[in-house]
């Protein structure tokens, strides 16, 4: 999963990685990385059938899609 960010705030940091939420428990994150085929894989591991996954951009990022 993510790591930590420094500081007080302890919440993950999934800044430029692809992350896998639950269909069942809502926002649960199940699976994060920087590969999407790989997220994917965990996630199905995790027992989605079909995962939803998102990717978090970095702060101040540009992205081509």
């Amino acid at each position: 999963m993510g790591t930590a960010r420094q500081g007080t705030d302890r919440r993950p940091n999934y800044e430029g990685q692809y992350v896998a939420l639950s269909s069942s428990e809502g926002s649960k994150v199940i699976a994060s990385g920087r590969k999407f085929g790989t997220v994917f894989d965990a996630a199905r591991k995790q027992g989605e059938a079909i995962p939803t996954i998102v990717f978090v951009p970095k702060e101040n990022g540009a992205y081509f899609y």
